[in-house]
């Protein structure tokens, strides 16, 4: 019936070209003006909705844009999180993602040039967070959503439907930036006028708080780092005394971006996910077809897991603790928080200039960070206590909390000291225990290259985060990580599932607030908390 009503087009004939009116030949003049007057396409100035204007820019992801963005009536700022539904394919160098960014920056910039009054939908949080994991474009607000309540996660207040280009999610915005700034640029830790510990520990059992509040409701972020927690930070406040430790006048940290957040707990054993400075050893290396790991590790503890129209085989029958990932995680954050550097690039067995890790777990030699490290003996042995090679022996997060609440990360106390002078007393006799207890991994240690002793010029990257800071704070991915090969098969595939949203739009005749604030009690920055009661648009 189509080829019916179309007209009949002669290829050679010239009137058969398409007809350009004079409007739109005037149209694509100012097009093109616009483009020489601004060609780095940025979006500032334009409007996002009838009173939303974007800012600036603030971040650039593999998949969208983050744009700092203004109400005009009531001077509010938020982030404004930009996705595209169907982003383009990655060009030249998988590890390069700077090229695939520029596409993505012309995509939305040619979009809101010729939309200049675009009105994107709201869709209503409730659906999103009920229906959306059966759309890939929307399964990382669904997580995402279910934690938001929490102090310690960032509040999305709204999310917009852009004519079927893209999603919008609109953020609190963090003027002061990510933890990764923080540490590195900042050195807010290092430079704390009072008591240091007491800040670094106020930081680190307020990220215990978030992940134990997402493991509680089924979601594991899977891709804790600095660049992904987003802080205000108060250097004049002076605490009163005796104050809790966690006081968000101080410090107040939020984590976002949950592209890779999960809802099972059980993750695949040949799952590829996170970032390399922060994932668990499982999470680099095969677990069950691994020689080197299935001598330390008995993986007959770990289960097999039936999956849908999926050939069972070794490298994928086994499935291990999602949780244990995200508390290795948290410890490499500790050693961040408290010295401003990793403890290695990757926790794995393959990389040949990794010797402080393969003979952490190889040679036990747990006392390896604290010589590397400037940390006590008792932080030490809780690093310990974090980095188990074996998921299910890692530490839980209720003992990690009450040990980091006991914990001096630097100092030794008496009764350690005199166990450190016991300890050089029996040199000799613990040597040779040692010497006995190792013996049953030289069939090991024979499968890899011999290891060097390492030492602090062994690996220039080895104790130091990356030195740029242009990173994307509140981007899906930055050009510092190694991208694609970090996302598991099933999060390869961006297309949009066929789910009808349209329907749970809100009526646009309505402009009051689609939430309800609960107001904290932080008047210092003015902290606004969604409440667990949402209150939505008919």
């Amino acid at each position: 019936m189509t080829l019916d009503i179309l007209p009949l087009l002669d290829v050679h004939s010239q009137i058969s070209k398409p007809y350009i009116t004079e409007t739109q030949q005037q149209q694509q003049k100012q097009h093109l003006i616009r483009q020489r007057q601004n060609p780095n396409m940025t979006l500032d100035g334009y409007m996002l909705n009838h009173e939303l204007r974007f800012i600036k820019k603030i971040g650039a992801g593999t998949y969208g844009l983050i744009y700092l963005v203004e109400n005009i009536h009531t001077g509010r700022t938020f982030a404004a999180k930009m996705l595209l539904k169907q982003p383009p394919f990655k060009q030249g160098d998988p590890k390069d993602s700077s090229a695939n960014k520029k596409i993505i920056q012309k995509t939305f910039y040619s979009y809101f040039l010729d939309h200049p009054c675009p009105q994107p939908n709201p869709i209503r949080l409730d659906y999103i967070q009920q229906q959306g994991h059966q759309c890939q474009f929307l399964m990382e607000i669904s997580l995402h959503l279910k934690v938001h309540h929490h102090p310690n996660v960032m509040s999305i207040h709204q999310v917009f439907d852009l004519d079927n280009f893209a999603i919008v999610i609109l953020l609190d915005y963090f003027e002061q930036g990510d933890l990764f700034g923080n540490i590195i640029d900042k050195q807010i830790f290092q430079n704390h006028p009072y008591d240091k510990q007491l800040l670094m520990k106020n930081a680190m059992l307020q990220l215990i708080d978030a992940v134990e509040y997402c493991h509680q409701n089924s979601v594991y972020h899977c891709d804790l780092k600095p660049e992904n927690i987003m802080l205000r930070y108060n250097p004049n406040y002076k605490r009163p005394a005796n104050s809790p430790i966690i006081d968000y006048n101080e410090l107040h940290l939020v984590l976002i971006d949950f592209g890779l957040a999960m809802s099972s707990d059980l993750i695949c054993c040949n799952a590829c996910r996170g970032s390399s400075f922060y994932m668990a050893p499982e999470r680099t290396t095969n677990f069950n077809t691994h020689k080197v790991v299935r001598n330390l590790v008995d993986m007959s503890q770990y289960h097999s897991v039936d999956v849908n129209n999926t050939t069972v085989n070794a490298s994928n029958c086994k499935y291990l603790p999602t949780l244990a990932g995200d508390i290795w995680s948290l410890g490499v954050l500790f050693i961040n928080i408290t010295c401003a550097r990793n403890p290695w690039p990757i926790a794995s067995f393959n990389d040949n200039h990794n010797d402080v890790f393969t003979s952490y777990i190889l040679n036990n030699n747990k006392d390896i960070l604290s010589a590397i490290l400037p940390i006590s003996k008792s932080f030490n042995r809780l690093l310990d206590r974090i980095f188990k090679l074996n998921p299910n022996d890692r530490i839980s997060l209720p003992s990690l909390y009450q040990e980091v609440i006991r914990c001096d990360f630097f100092n030794e106390t008496t009764e350690e000291k005199q166990t450190q002078e016991r300890r050089r007393h029996s040199h000799h006799h613990h040597s040779g225990h040692n010497h006995h207890h190792h013996h049953h991994h030289s069939k090991v240690v024979e499968q890899l290259e011999q290891i060097k002793q390492p030492s602090r010029k062994s690996n220039p990257q080895l104790f130091t985060p990356p030195e740029t800071t242009g990173y994307n704070s509140y981007a899906s991915e930055d050009e510092n990580n190694i991208d694609d090969q970090y996302y598991t098969s099933e999060n390869q595939s961006r297309q949009q599932q066929q789910v009808d949203i349209h329907k749970y739009y809100y009526e646009e005749t309505k402009q009051t607030n689609s939430y309800t604030t609960l107001h904290s009690h932080l008047p210092k920055f003015n902290l606004e908390t969604p409440s667990n009661s949402i209150v939505y648009l008919e």
